[in-house]
């Protein structure tokens, strides 16, 4: 976890409870303006995502029975002045992101949501929410967390979670040795995947064949990653099994790209599908 200090936000106002609301009465709320706020709802706001956002970080802290306690330590010492270096809630928005979809705090509010949303023509399902709680999140291991219920919406079925979470400076340097090409031959376990559609690739019908059997996955980069070039370490859970490889995402790689990592999606009658990757770039 983060040690950086942040400045103070009211949750409770944020998310219009009562500092004594139980939990029905945080979903209640959180699901009523995450509807009013998602940004395909208020696409003249230039401010609704960040909105959205917020209310979701003041959930994510309320409905974690840990995080709310804490929170209202601080929340007290700030209110009555006494903010200090030992009064300080440490989790940043990010912290709070990944925990909360980690742990699965509130699935069934994610799984109404994700029905009002489709229902409503707005993006859903796990990449939207991906895209607009994690987008920005720099790291060098990719933690794949798993489906969040409910319709997938414009995303196409199949997309999985994935985000970046925390790295040691040395594993972030040992991937900084090994991202050229050449350093591939040195490293005999990190896998080079077929680019289906990237600003080097081409769609073609071969490559571009989607079995049953094929497995989607969405990442997100930071730009400078994508544009030299970059190693990452994928986990993620598929037929009952843990699959964890290293694979490579060749240098300029467009935004929204795919790769193909062959032989890693389901296993059927002796068969095995492909592991599809989309990269996405974040701002």
């Amino acid at each position: 976890m983060r040690t950086r200090f942040r400045e103070f936000k009211d949750y409770y106002k944020i998310l219009d409870v009562a500092e004594n609301a139980s939990d029905t009465e945080i979903k209640k709320s959180y699901r009523k303006l995450a509807l009013e706020h998602h940004p395909d709802h208020n696409k003249n706001d230039p401010n609704s995502e960040e909105k959205f956002k917020q209310i979701t970080e003041a959930y994510g802290v309320l409905i974690d029975p840990l995080k709310r306690k804490e929170y209202d330590r601080f929340r007290a010492d700030h209110l009555a002045g006494r903010t200090n270096e030992y009064s300080q809630f440490r989790y940043t928005q990010q912290d709070i992101f990944e925990e909360m979809l980690r742990k699965g705090f509130g699935k069934d509010v994610f799984e109404e949501l994700n029905r009002e949303f489709s229902k409503s023509g707005f993006r859903s399902g796990n990449s939207f929410f991906q895209t607009t709680l994690m987008g920005g999140a720099l790291g060098g291991i990719v933690r794949v967390l798993g489906m969040i219920p409910g319709p997938i919406g414009r995303v196409g079925q199949g997309l999985r979670i994935a985000h970046m979470v925390g790295t040691s400076l040395f594993a972030l340097k040992k991937m900084h040795d090994a991202k050229s090409a050449g350093n591939l031959k040195d490293q005999p376990n990190i896998k080079k995947p077929d680019i289906l559609d990237s600003a080097k690739g081409v769609f073609n019908k071969e490559t571009n064949s989607q079995n049953s059997l094929d497995y989607n996955l969405a990442m997100t980069i930071p730009p400078k990653e994508a544009l030299a070039g970059t190693n990452k370490k994928i986990s993620y859970e598929i037929d009952g099994a843990s699959e964890q490889l290293m694979i490579r995402i060749p240098e300029k790689f467009s935004n929204g790209g795919k790769l193909r990592i062959k032989g890693k999606g389901h296993s059927k009658n002796e068969k095995r599908g492909d592991l599809i990757l989309q990269v996405k770039i974040s701002s």
